[in-house]
């Protein structure tokens, strides 16, 4: 409704209200109720989760949960998934989709194939990398074998216990197989969003370098990365975000032991898998607070990093 002066009036206001009421209604439920509930269960002391009781409201589990070894473990875990697995699945992805960008025929077919493990199931395909990598009887096995390579202990923690090199030797396999699990598994949206981002670049500049005679790196680094930018921006922060999320893939390549046979420090365990290990406890008291106080940290980081990302990557983002 719009008066005289040109205004739109009170009953449009109350119109648009009420068209975003639903969203409103279902992001108070399941999105602003959970995250201060939890926010405020971290910080009941000794919380018991089937009655409700709590001593008192302290930070005693912030404080906790920093000496644990075991979440400063997940931490680091976390932040190697992040930080190194991201931008060489990134590299890769960017890699493939240049790649498919330039072929002609059987485009259709190769960009599915590509897309193949974003709908494939987690648990499913970590049991099959789990295979691959069989310590006796794996593919990676018997194709090191082919060039005289003996059969590598990829996901073994025999004897890791009592020999701190076998520990770390055990960490780095471990680690590796998780590195290709998520190279595979990062291509699928990547490559799709790259190569859509490499198709709305308008080939005239392309053009103009091919009749300068610029050279392919050049055309690379001063065309093509500036002013895919945008795209580059938003698969770094979003695949970041889903990488400090890490859970599903480590279950299914090492259990919910977190890490190798023969393991019982959970090597290979995650922040998400943290939180999810002490929710398991809930019975023990505190154990849903600890559990609390680790996705409020998770929280914050993602919110810090991301913050962060795009201070940093403002000016060289080109819209």
């Amino acid at each position: 409704m719009v008066n005289k002066k040109g205004q739109r009036g009170l009953n449009y206001t109350k119109s648009a209200y009420i068209y975003l009421l639903p969203a409103i209604i279902l992001m108070a439920l399941f999105i602003l109720y959970p995250l201060l509930n939890t926010i405020i269960t971290s910080f009941k002391y000794n919380y018991r989760f089937l009655t409700g009781e709590f001593v008192s409201f302290s930070v005693r589990h912030y404080a906790d949960i920093f000496k644990d070894k075991v979440f400063l473990r997940a931490m680091i875990n976390t932040a190697v998934i992040g930080f190194v697995f991201v931008p060489c699945s990134m590299i890769l992805s960017l890699a493939a989709a240049m790649g498919l960008n330039r072929v002609k025929k059987l485009q259709g077919l190769l960009t599915t194939l590509y897309y193949l493990p974003q709908v494939t199931n987690v648990i499913a395909a970590g049991f099959v990398f789990a295979l691959i990598f069989n310590n006796y009887y794996g593919l990676f096995n018997t194709v090191l074998g082919w060039f005289g390579v003996d059969p590598v202990a990829w996901i073994s923690g025999k004897g890791i216990a009592k020999d701190p090199a076998l520990y770390t030797q055990s960490y780095f396999r471990c680690m590796f197989v998780l590195f290709c699990y998520q190279m595979w598994s990062g291509l699928s949206l990547k490559v799709l969003l790259f190569l859509g981002g490499l198709r709305s670049i308008n080939p005239q500049y392309y053009q103009v370098a091919d009749i300068d005679g610029i050279s392919k790196w050049k055309v690379f680094t001063k065309i093509t990365l500036p002013l895919l930018s945008p795209t580059t921006l938003y698969i770094y922060i979003t695949s970041t975000i889903t990488a400090f999320k890490a859970y599903s893939a480590v279950i299914a390549l090492f259990g919910d032991k977190f890490g190798p046979a023969g393991d019982n420090s959970k090597m290979m365990i995650t922040m998400v898998g943290y939180i999810m290990d002490k929710l398991g406890n809930y019975i023990k008291p505190g154990a849903v607070s600890m559990a609390s106080a680790g996705a409020v940290i998770l929280f914050v980081m993602i919110m810090i990093l991301t913050g962060i990302q795009m201070k940093v990557t403002d000016r060289s983002v080109h819209y």
